[in-house]
């Protein structure tokens, strides 16, 4: 599996998908990180939300801090599923706990912009 994290800073999960600078993207197999790498992309005062299906293909999940609906079912129609984080975590301690299951979601999904 194949799971993008959202990043602003390169240390912590975007507070919102559409801000994010960059995805770290890491290979998972067996629970455990097989590789990662990282995609970097412009972004303005809301982020460029046509470049989240390139910057995102092969991957089957996203983690983000939140994410509105429309990139929400912009992502799941492309087979991308939006995990959202209740909580504010580094990037790998959410990848932690992810694979441990104890990573807090939520089901809400709000866009922060302004």
């Amino acid at each position: 599996m194949t799971i993008a994290v959202g990043t602003a800073d390169m240390i912590s999960v975007s507070e919102h998908l559409a801000r994010s600078s960059a995805f770290v993207v890491m290979e998972v197999e067996d629970g455990a990180i097989r590789s990662r790498t990282t995609r970097a992309r412009g972004t303005d005062a809301c982020g460029n939300h046509a470049s989240f299906l390139e910057m995102l293909k092969g991957c089957q999940r996203v983690l983000c801090g939140g994410i509105s609906e429309g990139v929400e079912n912009l992502l799941a129609a492309h087979g991308i599923e939006s995990v959202v984080l209740a909580g504010k975590h580094s990037i790998d301690e959410a990848m932690a706990l992810y694979l441990a299951g104890n990573l807090a979601t939520t089901t809400d999904r709000v866009c922060v912009c302004h």
